[in-house]
């Protein structure tokens, strides 16, 4: 069974703050003692009153208490600390930047494939790359007695975090962290990662190969794997003694970098656009079609990931083959393994195709 939790993206922001007190207040609760398994908590009138809240938001920090398996509420009766059974603590939680969109449901499917076959519950979390919304529901995991294991994509990966207290409370309470995608360099016990450095390195050697002299990157500047990407990027131009340049943006300029890079290559005439992934390189071709230039007679595009996006206009990108399902299955497997003691420790790496289409010469 899957609960997916989808407040990290959630609009309304007048009753978050209190919304989250309730929550952590009953957790406490909880944890000390003070609601004992299988009595009955506050009703929510009295935590209205006491909150000076509208049921409305009590009723929201108990439904996500529930789908945590901490709540459990009887029609007529009340809300009552949830009973452990046997297979209670078997659940895996989930935590990434984002749940429905791009290439994560198929991440998804992946884990969950694995995670049901096992016997596993599973939790979903969004933080939306926001570091308030990542420390919110890491103290929800830490203090769910229920979660064995964490499967999570950190925020802001390139950047010192601000939740690293949090990470290390989650390995000082014995709960294997299995990082996907990337990794925070200071914390990494366990990860399932893509060889992101050699991809792009192979992928820029192809366009110079194929004659392209002067390269633009495009790169994710706040997260790891767009350092990485880079810095394949880079080697790559540096060793064939190319012109190149590049442009960083961060997680809030992500839906317009694709318009100050069209802008640079207009100006200054780059033959080929090497993008941190799919989502930058569709909009910036769509872009410089109606700026007049040639796709790739012009100037050739490239993106990362072989999302659904990479075939969904006539101009096919080049791309990088993330093996998005395959991950989510090995980082399931590796978080099984991990609680079982199959293993102590997971570390590995995942070498990715670089995919050729008409988007490049």
């Amino acid at each position: 069974m899957i609960n997916i939790n989808l407040y990290g993206q959630d609009d309304d922001k007048m009753s978050k703050t209190k919304y989250e007190i309730i929550k952590n207040f009953i957790i406490e609760g909880i944890s000390s003692g003070k609601f004992k398994e299988g009595e009955k908590i506050y009703s929510e009138n009295m935590l209205s009153r006491k909150f000076k809240v509208s049921r409305h938001t009590v009723r929201r920090a108990i439904m996500e208490l529930e789908f945590e398996g901490l709540l459990v509420s009887q029609k007529g009766k009340g809300t009552f600390v949830a009973k452990k059974t046997a297979d209670s603590s078997k659940c895996i939680a989930v935590l990434t930047t984002f749940i429905s969109d791009y290439i994560f449901p198929l991440i998804i499917r992946g884990i969950e494939k694995v995670i049901a076959r096992e016997g596993y519950g599973l939790l979903l979390f969004s933080t939306d790359n926001s570091y308030e919304f990542e420390r919110y529901h890491l103290e929800s995991i830490i203090n769910n007695p229920n979660i064995d294991a964490v499967i999570i994509e950190p925020t802001k990966s390139a950047l010192p975090s601000k939740n690293q207290d949090l990470y290390r409370k989650l390995i000082q309470k014995d709960i294997p962290v299995i990082f996907i995608n990337t990794i925070l360099e200071d914390i990494a016990q366990n990860y399932i990662i893509t060889k992101d450095q050699s991809a792009v390195y192979r992928l820029t050697y192809s366009l110079i190969k194929s004659g392209c002299k002067k390269l633009l990157g495009i790169f994710k500047g706040d997260d790891l794997q767009g350092i990485k990407r880079y810095s394949g990027f880079e080697k790559a131009c540096k060793e064939a003694q190319a012109e190149f340049d590049a442009i960083f943006f961060t997680s809030e300029e992500y839906n317009f970098v694709h318009n100050r890079a069209a802008e640079v290559i207009s100006r200054e005439r780059f033959d080929a656009a090497v993008c941190y992934n799919d989502r930058i390189a569709l909009p910036l071709c769509v872009k410089l079609k109606e700026m007049g230039f040639r796709i790739p007679q012009d100037i050739s595009v490239t993106g990362y990931d072989n999302s659904l996006l990479s075939t969904l206009t006539d101009i096919k990108l080049t791309t990088v083959e993330h093996p998005k399902e395959k991950l989510g299955e090995m980082a399931a497997k590796a978080a099984v393994d991990i609680v079982k003691k199959y293993k102590k420790d997971v570390k590995e790496e995942i070498e990715c195709e670089v995919l050729f289409r008409n988007s490049t010469k």
